[in-house]
């Protein structure tokens, strides 16, 4: 007996809704820890409150300036971990947008929803005041209306470069939504350029305030000493594809950088269906432009990393979103990946809990995210148990399992 069909339509938004409680009763649960970054971002936050844009403080200030209004209401010198907090919460939503938008399916946005619940680097590192959750809510919300074809796409697009540069990496992406026009390609392009005309100013206000451009909170750096030399991005290339693709992690120049947070955040399962899928276009994608785009993306978000100080994999995650949003045509395509790529994503449960368990102090409650996902492709399987067993029984025929042969 099937569902009616304006309760069909309502599931996703069901399951996705499900995904953002969880992941606010984990938030909730947790303790937020105010350390490194927050401190830089706060101050930047009260003062423009208080009516001076002061570029001197070390950080990328994207994110910060649209954490005014928060501040604004609450007062709160933790109003930039509380709105890194509610960005942290709804990026399965935004996900689940940006993905369905780009796709036209309900199917690869639940799936991309899913995998970015699963994933708590993105999200609870807002507890101690890192930039990473807005950053990829700004990120996905890009995706999101420039499928739409909405025309203030590029506001967001343009506050995420000044969150985190990487977010350039969109432009191939931004290139291929971007309708056609009779007009020309300036006037196709024309939000392409407005999105990159934020970053431009801001770059031009803080050099003639203090004469360099900060490299986030790193003041040791500048615009003229961050990029590396070819041995250096030789050894960071190798690093990168040891991230991508096991999750341990030895950092050739200084192993004591070494640990559970720079492990990989995602599953490699995810990194070789989504080569496969960019590697066998035709197979996966009706639009050639698309897989185009996004393995420009995933080499621009990566090789940006390369050319930088270290391979981290909170700066390589932009380059890595490409490589998940390939690989979910392959999951809709291929379910029985799905369990394995499921339970390889539960590593970055442990591996968040090792390194913040304490820190956060993280109880049972933390792992309410997985127990929801969990329960929902259970009962995925159940709903569709004629599929599955019919998908099982074509790779594994039943008399195989009863056959006394070897």
């Amino acid at each position: 007996m099937s569902l009616p069909l304006r309760l069909q339509k309502a599931v996703p938004w069901i399951v996705v809704l499900l995904f953002v409680g969880a992941t606010a009763l984990s938030m909730w649960m947790a303790t937020p820890n105010p350390t490194d970054d927050h401190f830089f971002y706060q101050k930047f936050i009260e003062t423009l409150a208080g009516g001076k844009l002061d570029l001197s403080i070390p950080g990328f200030h994207g994110m910060n300036i649209l954490t005014v209004p928060w501040y604004l209401i609450t007062r709160s010198p933790l109003a930039q971990i509380e709105f890194q907090m509610l960005a942290g919460i709804l990026l399965p939503l935004f996900a689940f947008l940006a993905a369905r938008s780009l796709y036209k399916s309900d199917a690869e946005g639940l799936l991309f929803a899913a995998v970015i619940a699963m994933m708590p680097f993105l999200s609870f590192s807002a507890l101690r005041g890192w930039m990473v959750a807005l950053y990829n809510a700004l990120f996905f919300i890009t995706i999101w209306a420039s499928a739409k074809q909405w025309k203030w796409w590029w506001i967001p697009w343009g506050f995420s470069v000044i969150s985190l540069p990487f977010s350039v990496a969109l432009l191939p992406l931004l290139a291929v939504l971007a309708p056609p026009s009779k007009k020309g390609m300036l006037h196709r392009y024309r939000f392409i350029l407005l999105g990159l005309a934020i970053p431009v100013v801001y770059v031009v206000m803080q050099f003639l305030q203090i004469g360099h451009i900060n490299v986030g909170v790193h003041t040791e750096m500048d615009h003229s000493n961050v990029w590396q030399g070819p041995s250096r991005m030789f050894l960071n290339a190798a690093h990168a594809l040891q991230i991508l693709f096991s999750v341990h992690n030895y950092y050739f120049p200084n192993p004591g950088r070494t640990g559970d947070g720079n492990m990989l955040q995602t599953t490699p399962v995810l990194i070789f269906l989504g080569l496969f899928a960019l590697l066998s276009p035709k197979e996966f994608f009706k639009k050639r432009a698309l897989p185009l785009a996004l393995l420009l993306g995933a080499i621009i978000g990566i090789g940006l990393n390369v050319a930088l100080d270290h391979m981290d994999h909170f700066y390589m995650e932009t380059g890595i979103f490409f490589v998940i949003l390939a690989a979910l045509p392959v999951l809709r395509k291929y379910p029985l990946w799905l369990p394995l790529v499921l339970a390889t994503l539960h590593f970055q449960w442990f591996y968040f809990s090792l390194q913040h368990g304490a820190f956060f102090q993280l109880d049972w409650w933390f792992f309410a995210v997985p127990a929801v996902v969990d329960a929902v492709f259970v009962l995925w399987c159940l709903a569709n148990w004629k599929a599955v067993w019919g998908r099982l029984t074509g790779v594994f025929p039943l008399s195989s399992l009863t056959d006394n042969g070897a």
